[in-house]
């Protein structure tokens, strides 16, 4: 340890930082925050278009999450957990969903979604909805096609 530490240089630098680190933390807080509103903002506007996908028996599909949901559309996967995260239609709350037990859910609010990383996901996610049928529907002729391959062959 060096002694010949000037104490007081030391604590106007601390000081210093101290105050470009509060002033970051909050900076921080408030992109947080912007980032829920715009998810609240989608869901919000999105909420037709995932109940209609739920009224007619779709399960949530997700463009880089390659997790199923018949509970709402997909918005993370925590692979630590194995816990993917969902926005429950019928709750009208984001919960996160033990894969191995999906029976074990819990609330998982829009602060700790964004706080923990998944707005990207869960935005795309959300914009997903817009393509997930022209997905299915491309499936479904894939489909067709290896059928008709099969019978064609005998």
């Amino acid at each position: 340890m060096d002694l010949n530490i000037n104490v007081e240089e030391l604590l106007k630098k601390l000081e210093e930082q101290h105050k470009e680190h509060k002033a970051t933390s909050e900076e921080i807080e408030d992109l947080f925050d912007q980032q829920k509103e715009i998810l609240r903002g989608m869901l919000e506007k999105l909420k037709p278009v995932y109940s209609w996908y739920s009224d007619n028996g779709f399960v949530f599909t997700h463009p880089t999450i390659k997790v199923r949901s018949p509970f709402g559309p997909i918005l993370g996967y925590d692979q630590e957990e194995n816990e993917v995260i969902v926005f429950n239609i019928e709750k009208n709350y984001p919960e996160r969903v033990y894969l191995n037990n999906t029976e074990n859910r819990k609330f998982y609010s829009l602060y700790n979604l964004v706080r923990d990383g998944f707005f990207s996901d869960a935005v795309n996610g959300l914009q997903y909805l817009e393509k997930m049928l022209e997905n299915y529907v491309y499936m479904n002729n894939e489909y067709i096609k290896k059928l008709k391959a099969q019978i064609e062959q005998i």
